[in-house]
């Protein structure tokens, strides 16, 4: 199986860079340090993208027939892949806001981080978090956890209409969902943005799909290296540029090079050098994008606790290092083993893509070969 893997090693790389964009601007954003990758939250548009591209790639030949998953396993099955590295995320952010509550001497908060617990393992919003626990982000605990919840929720959808014309249904979803997020703009983290972020999801995981069910219609001149390059250049350039992209750029974005990039790079090959490099980037990247929100508040909260005063310059390093170095660790020690134990738990499991928001690859289905 390592044709496979090598044949989608850069798409590894691209959700890992992605992930690693997303970490910077949040980073930059917590310490006020303005001008930092602020455009990278077009990261999740990305990953959902993908998400549809590849999902659609392993479970074609399951979507149907005698021998499909029912949607009861097709989202257990998502629910392995996704939920270990939550759980940790979620424990690591409850610990921090227990900590920090018991120093501070305050103690009205516990019933709300009580909920919070619950909710998000559960990967449910609360949409009512008081500011105490994170609020009023829908995930308080772990701001970034919103995007895993529009994942699932629109994974489950396209499970249950997994019977209706894919091309057509894809369609009708692209036309439905990109209007409304040119209306709403990017959200869903946020109670005031919450249900922009179904179309948002709607919108550029259907992309994907589409991407799937007509790729033998797109032109090789459309998905060959000189695009991927290109594309990977403008999304090095739009995730960086120090200034925030408007509504047009955002949607040439999520509708045009963003699924460009998508199928270039499923059709790039690459040396066996660049394609290490670009698993190991793939396989961190969903850890590092689940778990840099609750180390870097332990991160700031030791610093500010040590030396009284944030200094962005010492702790934007040191938060991204501490939390790829712990990424790295849940990765190997907590989630391979975790989904390795689950599976085997589960008759007739087998291997197959399951990218979601930042999710590490695994072999491709032999139909997939080329």
């Amino acid at each position: 199986m390592d044709a496979p893997r090598h044949h989608y090693a850069a798409l590894d790389g691209v959700r890992g860079f992605a992930a690693l964009s997303v970490m910077v601007y949040h980073l930059g954003h917590w310490l006020d340090v303005g001008g930092l990758a602020v455009n990278s939250g077009l990261a999740v548009d990305l990953f959902f993208c993908l998400s549809g591209y590849v999902l659609s790639l392993s479970y074609g030949t399951r979507m149907t027939g005698a021998r499909g998953l029912s949607a009861g396993q097709f989202l257990r099955r998502r629910l392995v892949r996704l939920m270990p590295v939550v759980i940790v995320a979620t424990m690591i952010g409850a610990a921090y806001v227990l900590v920090r509550g018991h120093l501070n001497g305050g103690g009205g908060a516990y019933a709300a981080l009580l909920v919070a617990v619950v909710l998000a393992l559960l990967d449910l919003p609360y949409l009512f978090a008081p500011h105490e626990i994170g609020g009023p982000q829908v995930f308080p605990l772990n701001g970034p956890q919103y995007s895993l919840f529009l994942e699932l929720f629109i994974n489950l959808f396209w499970w249950l209409t997994r019977r209706l014309d894919q091309r057509v249904l894809a369609g009708v979803m692209i036309v439905t969902c990109l209007p409304l997020v040119w209306v709403s703009g990017l959200g869903g983290d946020v109670p005031g943005t919450f249900w922009s972020g179904f179309p948002r999801v709607g919108a550029s995981f259907f992309i994907g799909v589409a991407l799937y069910r007509f790729a033998p219609a797109i032109p090789a001149v459309m998905s060959g290296v000189p695009m991927f390059v290109m594309c990977l250049c403008l999304m090095l350039v739009l995730f960086f540029w120090p200034v925030a992209a408007s509504r047009g750029v955002e949607m040439a974005w999520i509708a045009i090079f963003s699924p460009l990039l998508v199928i270039s790079g499923a059709r790039v090959r690459m040396s066996p050098a660049l394609a290490r490099a670009s698993l190991w980037g793939g396989e961190v990247s969903y850890p590092l994008y689940a778990l840099h929100y609750p180390v870097f508040c332990w991160v700031n909260g030791v610093s500010q606790a040590t030396v009284h005063a944030r200094i962005a310059i010492v702790e934007i390093p040191l938060a991204a290092i501490v939390a790829v170095a712990v990424s790295l660790f849940i990765l190997r020690h907590v989630d391979e083993p975790a989904r390795r134990m689950l599976s085997r738990r589960r008759p007739g499991a087998t291997g197959g893509a399951a990218y979601a928001v930042g999710e590490a690859s695994v072999a491709m289905p032999a139909h997939t070969e080329r």
